[in-house]
């Protein structure tokens, strides 16, 4: 493996590091995605500074070179998360779907409750203005 590949995962790796640090000390981000993250720093970290590790794991699983394997667990770590990701949003979707079904069904259920409120409220109403001008009618008769 050439030094500048081990340079560039280094720099990759305290970049990352340093990035998601400081999204932790802001509150910015879950403590799952977090871990995740620095558990991603650290294989790079552990890559670059013991290439041995690479030129043993190219033997074993029969890859061309070590910057291949590099390349090859990047991309398994990145297609893990987005995949994990995927089932998040799939999950919120489905939550999504069913809070805008209750929320249609309280709106409903409150537009109807307002409606009979209303209609008992005519209906009573005209009642009491045939009382209160039966009373002003009576007061008006004895003054």
């Amino acid at each position: 493996m050439s030094i500048t590949l081990r340079v560039l995962l280094l720099a990759a790796a305290l970049v990352t590091a340093a990035w998601i640090l400081r999204k932790i000390s802001k509150l910015k981000v879950k403590m799952e995605d977090a871990i995740f993250w620095i558990v991603f720093a650290g294989i790079l970290c552990i890559l670059a500074i013991f290439p041995e590790i690479c030129y043993w794991m190219t033997s074993v699983l029969g890859v061309m070179s070590p910057a291949n394997l590099i390349f090859l667990v990047i991309i398994f770590l990145l297609v893990e998360k987005v995949f994990t990701l995927s089932i998040i949003v799939s999950q919120l979707e489905d939550k999504l779907q069913v809070l805008s079904a209750e929320l249609a069904l309280r709106n409903h259920s409150a537009e109807k409750r307002l409606k009979e409120t209303e209609e008992t409220q005519r209906k009573e109403a005209p009642g009491e203005n045939e009382d209160v001008s039966k009373r002003e009618e009576n007061e008006a008769a004895k003054g």
